[in-house]
């Protein structure tokens, strides 16, 4: 798996490209089954926070620490090789995180950068690394999907943002409403849809938001946040699943390792 010249340069006008069906249905159901043992057994887990009004999961960092199938997803060639390709290194894994995004349940992201948290938090030298998100249910207009603002990242680090951090630690750069609204006259907003098994590779400075889901279809994402190993952060003080202090490049497994569960 690897990307074409056009969905490269995709990547490069609006900051991230889509790549339908990635991951087929029964590879799908694998780490689906998965995430319900997660719900059922490692709720508790001090990698797992809540939304701030209910007792629903917000975040579920580091599955691929304690979930097998998640290790394995962690390994996968499909989403490794375009990584690869697009930072120009070999990668590995910043920060694995499951954002449930609930039905009924899931609560809105203010708009934000990731590089500015990884920066602010980590010390990430530069830009050079991703945001990868896996659809783990279909992702429709009307279920919370995360909203970007295409090109955003042609602008570097947002300097006007507000740190808000949540009970584990994990600090979101909230961008001002008056920049929002700059970069928003210029280049819109654009919903990332797509069916269960897309994969979306992300810019870590495009510019994203994503609003709560009040309908009964659940929208949940795994984002993968791949960082070339030549671009190790240099703080290291957070904790091991919310910025991997292992930069080792990553070791693909074979192309149909999610085949079992």
């Amino acid at each position: 798996m690897t990307l074409s010249p056009e969905q490269l340069q995709s990547f490069q006008d609006k900051g991230y490209v889509i790549c339908p069906d990635l991951f087929s249905r029964d590879e799908m159901t694998v780490l689906n089954d998965a995430l319900q043992v997660i719900y059922a057994d490692h709720l508790e887990r001090p990698e797992v926070s809540r939304e701030k009004g209910s007792a629903a999961p917000r975040m579920i960092f580091g599955a691929d620490q304690f979930s097998p199938a998640f290790a394995r997803l962690a390994r996968h060639p499909r989403w490794i090789k375009p990584a690869q390709q697009i930072l120009g290194t070999e990668v590995y894994i910043h920060q694995l995180r499951i954002n449930p995004k609930m039905a009924f349940e899931g609560e809105a992201f203010w708009w934000h950068q990731d590089f500015a948290t990884w920066h602010f938090e980590d010390g990430m030298p530069t830009s050079n690394a991703l945001m990868i998100a896996v659809f783990m249910d279909d992702i429709l207009q009307i279920n919370g999907p995360l909203m970007v603002i295409p090109g955003s990242h042609k602008y570097g680090e947002v300097p006007e943002r507000v740190p808000n951090q949540d009970k584990t630690g994990y600090t979101i750069m909230d961008v001002q409403r008056d920049t929002v609204k700059e970069l928003v006259d210029e280049g819109g907003i654009e919903a990332l849809t797509g069916r269960s098994g897309s994969v979306m590779f992300m810019h870590c400075n495009l510019l994203h938001a994503s609003a709560g889901n009040v309908t009964p279809r659940p929208r949940s994402v795994v984002y993968i946040n791949a960082n070339s190993v030549a671009n190790e952060p240099t703080t290291k003080k957070r904790a091991r699943y919310h910025c991997n202090p292992d930069a080792t490049p990553l070791e693909p497994l074979v192309d149909n390792c999610l085949a079992t569960a």
